[in-house]
């Protein structure tokens, strides 16, 4: 298969002011070099033949100076352009004074030539390589020179890179992309879905040859999805190719090198040496790199190397011929390397191939919550379903296993685990071991989720918290203590064990842990209505998740919306980080990313250009996540959302807003201070008052802080209707007070339209308060005037009914009038409104102040 895209770019590196004068194609067997070249000799050839392409394949007899020169003069001579081949047949034989008397016959040439010398790297005799060497160092100007084979003959040209005169093509560059693969496929009537190429892609990493075998196993088969899946190195096309062409000319201590070093999936120089016993396992390893046996390094310190899939697949199948004892002590030996350097996962996947019961249970105990915090949590359960049963019933593969289902939101499996482990405890006392600990966390993060926490928190407020000098273990617990306090509605009891879990997070190099710690305590702060603090640590948490590369985290972008009410509260835009954080979460998590969007519409309200339509997205994601939010920030955007509902002529909504509080926010202030909004709006001004009496006095506390805002302002609005025009002032003073420090603007906007005139009224009066009271009105748009003043004293009547959502006969028969009098009087209003329906003429009362 002809690929354009490399042929293009050798002949860019051919052409132009900075043109090279030698090309390395250097690749492991199967990689599609040959293939590339004849192609891109043969396009030379149907584009008129220029520039002439010369074909030289070498092999063993051209281990000799002058035979290899004849071979590249026979290939010139064969290139089909007769003045080359007279200069050719012309040349005198080497001699000591000229070695390679074709260079310097060559520049009596001014037509351009190609010369590609294929399977180099089967040149080695030091005489033929020199001469080789000074005729690349020194070609005709006009010549250009493809050396290719599966890895580079030992020829100096370091300094011609350095000099820019060498164009590469290594493994990587030759790998087939997805579309030159579907592309390859297709030659054997071969048709995947995307998801099976990608598989497949995985598998073969775009070698040429890899894909090749596929294709032709693939051709014709019933099940090309379960084929991908098993399309391994013990494939019998794939083994036989294999040996043939990768593994045929090594060494027998090579090959047993490659064997041994196949049973981890990257290993450095020193774990080669622990596993073969070879104290040159350097020099192998340079060499197999050398000889492109499918062998690549990463780029890391150490240097780690990694086999192609397809070979690893081929030696780890034949590591069964060592023996299952022997296979074991390999595995082991890997585990304990690993252990040793740190990888905890890498660590339990061996010793859970080696079956060593010991050292899978000490990696769980001492590593399996940190695995899992770390996003490893899927593969710690599908490692674990790979162990022994008696490394599954162990406490510490339980728990493991408990945390990685509550991390990756299977709450019933969690709970079923650790409700197994239940009766294997004593009786709490105090104290706790790691285990125990451990257990009684992952019940509260369960029951954070199921909401059924106070038992489980209870129990964990038994024990010493934070004290086992575990900084990863000792910032889960306090941040499951933390996180339980704040869903209970307690932000202020939960702010104490989320600093120690931040800072034991930090202490324990934990970024998901540090990220969650920091989500939480910035909903604390929203809260508690120190909204600088948690727009601090909000900030600090989306910076973390992307510095970290945490963005699959969904902590990540709740924290952005918590940022984003931050701003909000303040009358700061909010609308981008909101839609962004929303976006992420569609791809996460479709109810939270459902809610997120209902935040996302609140937030951008105000400069919408289609208010109904913002309003009934708010309505849409309130309510559908699965997730309960901690009470205090559900009870932070409730008044808005009940005036968001009344200003787009949804009272319907609002209603059950009011009652979904009372139910989700039982015995709070916040319920009550949504209750006291209700009935403020329906005029049952006496009844909000007494609504308002103990949350204004202290003694019913508001889960969310800002909520004691707009309870003053609401106490404002009643007074002033009912005339107490001292009263007003001193509510609107003490909401002035509780909002001044935060500049928390929004409750002025929410509560009332004439919360404006009422602080205008008394304009002067507010002290050292003053110059936040002007600010606050500055912000509020002013009321409207006009055609509505015109509204005569039975339309206002009518207008009070409009909310109400009943028919023009219902309300004709309440006001003892004629149908035909209400539509008279509806006209009158639209008309006087500047508006065509129902709905909007309630949206328009709202916001002139009529109702």
């Amino acid at each position: 298969m002809f690929r354009e895209r490399l042929a293009d770019a050798l002949d860019a590196a051919f052409e132009g002011p900075t043109a090279v004068h030698v090309a390395l194609a250097c690749a492991p067997a199967g990689s599609g070099k040959t293939t590339l070249l004849s192609g891109w000799a043969r396009r030379a050839r149907s584009d008129g033949g220029q520039p002439i392409t010369a074909w030289a394949t070498v092999d063993d007899h051209d281990n000799d100076s002058h035979v290899l020169h004849d071979t590249l003069v026979a290939a010139l001579v064969n290139a089909g352009d007769p003045q080359l081949r007279r200069i050719c047949r012309g040349l005198p034989p080497p001699s000591p004074a000229q070695r390679f008397p074709i260079g310097e016959a060559l520049r009596q040439f001014a037509d351009p030539i190609r010369l590609v010398i294929d399977d180099a790297h089967l040149l080695h005799d030091p005489d033929a390589l020199a001469d080789l060497e000074s005729f690349l160092r020194a070609p005709p100007a006009r010549l250009r020179i493809v050396i290719a084979g599966r890895f580079e003959p030992p020829l100096a040209v370091q300094r011609l890179r350095l000099d820019g005169k060498v164009f590469d093509l290594d493994f990587r560059d030759l790998a087939f992309t997805a579309d030159e693969a579907a592309e390859l496929l297709t030659e054997h009537d071969v048709h995947l879905p995307d998801t099976d190429l990608a598989a497949l892609m995985k598998r073969t990493e775009g070698w040429a040859a890899g894909l090749r075998l596929a294709g032709m196993s693939l051709a014709g088969h019933p099940d090309p999805a379960g084929l991908i899946a098993n399309f391994t190195g013990d494939r019998r096309a794939v083994a036989d190719y294999l040996f043939e062409q990768v593994l045929e000319g090594l060494e027998p201590r090579e090959r047993e090198f490659l064997l041994y070093t196949s049973v981890p999936a990257t290993f450095t120089v020193a774990l080669a040496e622990q596993l073969t016993g070879y104290t040159d396992a350097h020099d192998i390893t340079d060499r197999l790199e050398h000889q492109n046996c499918l062998l690549s390094r990463i780029e890391e310190s150490p240097t780690v190397f990694r086999y192609h899939p397809l070979l690893r697949s081929y030696l780890r199948a034949e590591t069964t011929r060592l023996g299952a004892k022997a296979v074991a002590q390999l595995e082991q030996a890997t585990a304990q390397w690993y252990t040793e350097f740190g990888d905890a996962l890498l660590s339990l996947e061996h010793g859970i191939n080696a079956g060593d019961h010991d050292h899978v249970v000490g990696v769980l105990s001492e590593s399996g919550l940190t695995l899992v915090q770390n996003g490893h949590g899927e593969a710690v359960q599908r490692l674990l379903a790979r162990a022994s049963r008696s490394v599954r019933d162990h406490p510490a593969a339980r728990l493991a296993d408990a945390a990685a289902a509550l991390a990756i939101g299977n709450t019933p499996a969690a709970e079923s685990t650790l409700a197994a482990l239940e009766p294997s405890w004593p009786p709490l006392d105090g104290t706790a071991d790691r285990q125990r600990l451990l257990h009684e966390s992952l019940r509260v993060q369960a029951a954070i989720r199921t909401g059924d926490l106070t038992p489980a928190l209870a129990r964990l407020s038994l024990v010493d918290a934070g004290t086992t000098g575990d900084p990863e273990l000792d910032a889960f617990v306090l941040l499951q203590l933390g996180r339980g306090r704040l869903y209970q509605g307690d932000a202020a009891g939960a702010e104490g064990p989320l600093r120690r879990a931040l800072a034991h997070a930090r202490a324990g190099r934990s970024p998901r842990t540090v990220l969650h710690a920091l989500a939480a305590l910035a909903a604390a702060s929203v809260c508690r209505g120190r909204v600088s603090e948690a727009a601090e640590f909000a900030d600090e948490a989306v910076e973390l998740g992307r510095d970290a590369e945490l963005t699959h985290d969904v902590e990540t972008h709740l924290a952005a919306l918590l940022g984003a009410w931050c701003r909000w509260i303040r009358l700061e835009d909010a609308t981008e980080s909101a839609g962004t954080a929303t976006v992420a979460l569609v791809d996460l998590d479709t109810d939270l990313a459902r809610a997120a969007s209902s935040l996302a519409a609140l937030f951008g309200l105000a400069t919408s250009q289609d208010r109904h339509g913002s309003v009934s997205a708010i309505h849409a994601g309130g309510g559908s996540s699965r997730h309960r939010p901690p009470p205090g920030i559900a009870a932070a955007v409730l008044p808005s959302i009940h005036s968001a509902y009344l200003l787009g002529g949804e009272s319907q909504w609002a209603n059950e807003c009011v009652a979904r509080s009372a139910v989700a926010l039982p015995g709070t202030g916040d319920a009550v201070v949504l209750d006291a909004l209700a009935h403020l709006h329906d005029q049952h001004l006496e009844r909000a008052r007494k609504l308002l009496v103990p949350v204004l006095d202290g003694n019913l506390m508001c889960t969310a802080a800002t909520n004691l805002i707009t309870a003053w302002l609401a106490e404002a609005v009643a007074a002033h209707r009912r005339g107490h025009r001292a009263r007003t002032h001193s509510s609107l003073a003490e909401a002035l007070r509780l909002a001044e420090t935060e500049s928390v603007l929004r409750p002025f906007h929410d509560v009332d339209p004439s919360i404006r005139d009422l602080l205008l009224d008394s304009h002067g009066r507010f002290g050292h308060l003053g110059g936040f009271a002007d600010l606050v009105v500055a912000s509020l748009p002013a009321r409207e005037s006009g055609p509505t003043e015109a509204l005569t004293p039975r339309e206002l009547e009518l207008l009070g009914e409009l909310p109400s959502w009943r028919t023009a006969e219902q309300i004709a028969n309440d006001l003892c009038v004629s149908v035909n009098t209400v539509k008279t009087h509806l006209r009158g209003i639209y008309r006087k409104l500047g508006v065509t329906t129902r709905r909007d003429a309630v949206a328009a009362a709202h916001t002139r102040g009529l109702l």
